[in-house]
């Protein structure tokens, strides 16, 4: 994790995507915690979405344009993680 942040910090990356960023994994984690199923839901699929914002539009910032091999890869393990998520309920 340590190196994660690291790596990150020694790029021209803005502060505010790397905060939305742990915000979004933040919001994911919390799905774990709620009560109610619904409610879960909800917070894992707003917390994935944040997910996927984030990345796509660091990649634009750093690179000029988003990597979609990476965010289609990130798209279908994001799917699967809600499928398994509705299968339990």
């Amino acid at each position: 994790m340590a190196a994660a942040i690291a790596h990150l910090l020694s790029k021209d990356i803005s502060i505010t995507l790397i905060v939305g960023l742990f915000l979004s994994a933040f919001i994911t984690l919390t799905s774990l915690m709620i009560s109610s199923r619904l409610l879960s839901l909800d917070t894992l699929l707003l917390g994935l979405l944040g997910i996927s914002v984030f990345t796509l539009a660091n990649g634009y910032h750093l690179y000029g344009r988003p990597h979609w091999s990476h965010h289609l890869i990130r798209l279908v393990v994001h799917i699967a993680i809600f499928v398994i998520a509705l299968m339990t309920w």
